[in-house]
């Protein structure tokens, strides 16, 4: 059985999602680069430290400082202490959590239309291959941080990177 047109079909609409889901984030938010995923995962587990999300967003530890400094600036992230007295953990603030939110309805709104196609059954089976192919692509913890930093965990009831 050949795999490359099924791996280049993949690939394609992977990249075809990821323009979309980008380009309404871009436009109707005005969060680009990384910004987006560093809301999205500090949102889904508050006082996470620096390191941490530099590991979600596969910054170095420079850029990841520069950019919580300017989510920090636009009033949407705010610094803690940490639990070791040397770290930082970070929280959203109210108008964090708003944009945050407005990350994931736009990204839901993207998605949607595409999954939307689908039978009921048909679904049942995407969910499995999605589950199975998430399943075999990650190692560690960041790994699956780095996966998961734009994900809804409200959309997700069963995270496949949580077992």
């Amino acid at each position: 059985m050949t795999t490359l047109r099924t791996a280049n079909l993949l690939g394609a609409l992977a990249l075809m999602i990821v323009d979309r889901i980008k380009a309404e984030v871009e436009g109707g938010l005005g969060h680009g680069g990384e910004a987006p995923g560093a809301l999205i995962t500090i949102g889904h587990e508050p006082g996470l430290s620096n390191d941490l999300l530099r590991q979600a967003l596969g910054l170095t530890h420079s850029g990841t400082v520069r950019l919580v400094d300017r989510l920090q600036r636009e009033g949407l992230v705010t610094r803690r202490p940490g639990t070791d007295g040397r770290t930082v953990a970070l929280y959203l603030t109210a108008s964090g959590e708003t944009v945050r939110h407005q990350l994931l309805r736009k990204r839901a709104a993207t998605l949607d239309p595409l999954v939307s196609t689908l039978s009921v059954q048909q679904v049942e089976v995407l969910d499995d291959i999605l589950e199975q192919m998430l399943q075999q692509a990650f190692n560690t913890r960041s790994d699956a941080y780095h996966i998961c930093r734009w994900c809804d965990e409200q959309a997700c009831h069963i995270c496949p990177m949580e077992r």
